[in-house]
């Protein structure tokens, strides 16, 4: 018996902030010679609109590449976990009201091709709240026929089929809902494994998607000297707890520290930010 086994690399970019209904360059996906942008879709619908946007799939390799195109709900847990759900039963899926078109297509080498998607928000009730879901570009290879080295009774051969998929992460906010509630609700200096580590802990209690930018101000109490940690940009999704944690640098002078970390999002007129102290000794 002969058995094939495909394996499917993902390029996925789930929590990316401030993008308008389609993202820069900077945020497209480009692999192996294969670009999809934009890589993920912020949308402001109203409840009873309906509109439709294309995603653009280009072929730089020197081959025809074949794509399959699908939509999926996901989910995230507390902190942050993904996990893919089947289209229209995700508890805020965006898919039920979704259509793509097409849902196959072939790309010839330095051709581009468009797939289109259409969102049509329910003019009910039901379309007063927040949805997302992702569509994923998967390439299709053909699959070889595999002869074991060795004929025997009882063989199987087992081969290795290299794929990869991209995943367009689209997330719709009605008007009317909360996305300004987005709270720092732990700050905190770790040690671990000879790592120092500030750690954010934000939390989404509205009902609305925020997009935000958080960094962290560290100041050496005994120089005086200043310094920000980097800027991380994500979406958090209301339900969320996510955690973001910042690696300092191991050359940091030795000494106190007071760290404030900050933690700024659309639709809200004031910045959040907490403070700490903790010693590199």
């Amino acid at each position: 018996m002969v058995q094939r086994f495909a394996l499917l690399l993902l390029v996925l970019a789930s929590f990316t902030v401030r993008a308008q209904e389609g993202s820069s360059s900077e945020n497209d996906y480009k692999t192996k010679g294969i670009s999809v942008s934009p890589a993920h879709f912020h949308l402001a619908m109203e409840p009873g609109e309906s509109k439709t946007y294309e995603i653009t799939v280009k072929n730089d390799t020197d081959k025809p590449q074949k794509f399959r195109v699908n939509k999926y709900d996901f989910n995230m847990n507390g902190k942050g976990k993904t996990g893919f759900l089947p289209s229209g039963t995700g508890k805020y899926s965006l898919s039920k009201w979704l259509n793509l078109s097409p849902t196959f297509i072939e790309v010839a080498p330095g051709e581009k091709k468009q797939v289109s998607f259409t969102v049509t928000i329910p003019a009910d009730g039901t379309g007063e709240r927040s949805a997302w879901n992702v569509i994923m570009v998967e390439q299709e290879e053909p699959r070889n026929r595999l002869e074991p080295a060795k004929k025997s009774e009882g063989t199987v051969a087992l081969g290795v089929i290299p794929t990869f998929a991209f995943g367009v992460f689209v997330y719709q906010n009605p008007p009317n809902v909360a996305n300004n509630q987005v709270e720092i609700t732990n700050f905190k200096f770790i040690e671990k494994d000879s790592v120092n580590i500030m750690s954010i802990e934000a939390t989404n209690m509205g009902d609305g998607i925020a997009y935000c930018t958080s960094y962290i101000d560290l100041t050496h109490l005994d120089s005086g000297k200043q310094q920000r940690l980097s800027v991380k940009r994500f979406t958090i999704v209301p339900e969320l707890i996510r955690d973001f944690n910042y690696t300092l640098p191991k050359a940091l002078p030795k000494g106190k520290y007071v760290a404030v970390g900050v933690l700024d999002y659309e639709g809200s007129e004031e910045i959040q930010a907490a403070k700490t102290q903790f010693e590199i000794k």
